[in-house]
């Protein structure tokens, strides 16, 4: 599972070699640092404000889905909101050579727009891109941004004019998003078949905190081996959320977003029911998991 967290003054030293004269800076308007001792001057400036609500830059982190290996710093992100009203803002990201392709790129551009529609209150987010660069606005598409425009002669980079693509995504392509989005919930063979008898499922999270804890495919893994690692009677439920007649929330949780259903979770608005097993040795590993619109990163 990816994460982004607040940065650090320690991450300096371990993303430093997956930015120092790397090609990644050939697609930032930055050109990367020219020594550590000045990348760890910058991050611990920027952790700092940070810390204390002046800045929005973040880590990018891998979390073992299985729950053993240690988080793996990977990149960098953040967002930039307007100076005077503050509702609208400007993201960016960049992620370490070895990790390109892995679909990292797409899951923390997720998270940045989760981020700054729940929880900064913006009304517009928007990036801009080398054009040529189909990859990164490959990633912000995905994320529901639309191409607004290029800007010609956007950036001056290493003596030559760079242009622009200019991509963008409102709160209401936010939420008109997310309403396709499905989400998954664990549950046993036994609570869904009382669920399907009854027409709804009420587990017992929703007496104690309000909610229905569910997850997104890429989520799913991480959420089987830290709570229900080694139980054999699990079913996936695939959730379409426009079907639902309770709320349904994306709140942040463990620096990532996880949705929860805000009350009984009626039985209609599930469209799959699909076994979910561990290994032999109760551990889940990674299996395509698909659902009516989201399926789990290669």
């Amino acid at each position: 599972m990816l994460i982004l967290r607040p940065a650090l003054p320690e991450d300096a030293d371990i993303l430093f070699p997956l930015i120092y004269h790397s090609p990644v800076n050939d697609t930032l308007v930055w050109d990367g640092p020219e020594s550590q001792d000045e990348y760890r001057h910058g991050m611990a400036k920027r952790a700092f404000q940070t810390a204390h609500g002046e800045d929005h830059m973040m880590t990018i982190v891998i979390e073992d889905d299985l729950a053993v290996a240690a988080p793996i710093p990977i990149g960098s992100a953040d967002i930039r909101p307007e100076a005077d009203q503050k509702l609208r803002a400007d993201i960016g990201l960049w992620i370490g050579l070895p990790y390109h392709g892995k679909g990292y790129g797409t899951l923390a551009a997720r998270w940045l727009v989760d981020y700054g529609f729940t929880q900064m209150g913006l009304e517009k987010i928007e990036a801009s891109i080398y054009t040529g660069n189909t990859a990164s606005r490959r990633i912000f598409e995905k994320n529901g941004f639309i191409l607004e425009g290029t800007i010609r002669k956007a950036t001056l980079k290493r003596g030559q004019w760079q242009d622009d693509w200019r991509v963008g995504i409102t709160r209401e392509d936010y939420a008109h998003d997310r309403r396709l989005t499905h989400v998954l919930h664990l549950t046993t063979q036994a609570a869904w078949q009382a669920a399907r008898a009854s027409g709804t499922l009420t587990p017992a999270s929703v007496t104690e905190s309000g909610f229905i804890h569910c997850s997104l495919a890429d989520q799913i893994l991480w959420v089987a081996n830290n709570i229900f690692r080694g139980q054999r009677d699990l079913l996936a439920l695939d959730i379409d959320p426009r079907r639902l007649q309770a709320e349904i929330r994306w709140d942040p949780v463990e620096h990532t977003f996880f949705p929860h259903i805000y009350g009984p979770l009626n039985a209609d608005a599930v469209v799959a029911a699909r076994a979910f097993l561990p290994d032999g040795d109760g551990v889940f590993r990674k299996r395509k998991i698909q659902t009516g619109i989201l399926q789990m990163p290669e």
